[in-house]
């Protein structure tokens, strides 16, 4: 299933226990889980990224006060321009963000970077970093309670206990 379902079915009991990304924790920040363990693998940065050389969103935000954002994360976006005090459109996608700038669609991107190489043939550069990611085991709160033993044996042997 896609990481970002996980959550879904573990808030709803469909499952005890699952793993997903720490970005998407950040994103539905809502849900009922309980996030257990950083399991230490997948390990990714959320980033601003704009076309290289002079910043389009900086001069954006100057120029108009606001800067136009394209994202997979709008949720986590809005909160860090926030948090920052500026001021920011967003523009969700679901597909393939780095062609916002390219298109015109956004001045810069929030997106997930491993290596930085799909930024980099897009012509794109991190201006920023907003936060790690990794997969993260989850559970459900109920699970938790109920079944204390189980999930603590299952943390003990991906512990390597």
């Amino acid at each position: 299933m896609r990481p970002s379902d996980v959550p879904t079915y573990v808030e709803a009991g469909a499952a005890d226990l699952g793993i997903t990304g720490k970005d998407v924790l950040m994103e539905q920040s809502e849900r009922d889980v309980y996030e257990l363990l950083d399991l230490g693998y997948g390990h990714c940065r959320m980033v601003l990224a704009t076309v290289a050389g002079e910043d389009p969103a900086a001069e954006a935000l100057r120029r108009l006060g606001v800067m136009l954002i394209a994202t997979k994360y709008p949720r986590v976006a809005a909160k860090f321009f926030e948090d920052t005090g500026r001021q920011v459109e967003i523009v969700e996608v679901k597909g393939s963000v780095e062609l916002a700038p390219l298109t015109g669609l956004a001045e810069g991107i929030v997106d997930l970077t491993a290596t930085g190489t799909t930024l980099e043939q897009n012509g794109l550069v991190v201006r920023e970093e907003i936060a790690v990611s990794t997969a993260r085991l989850i559970a459900n709160p109920v699970a938790h309670k109920l079944k204390a033993q189980a999930i603590d044996d299952v943390l003990e042997r991906i512990r390597g206990g």
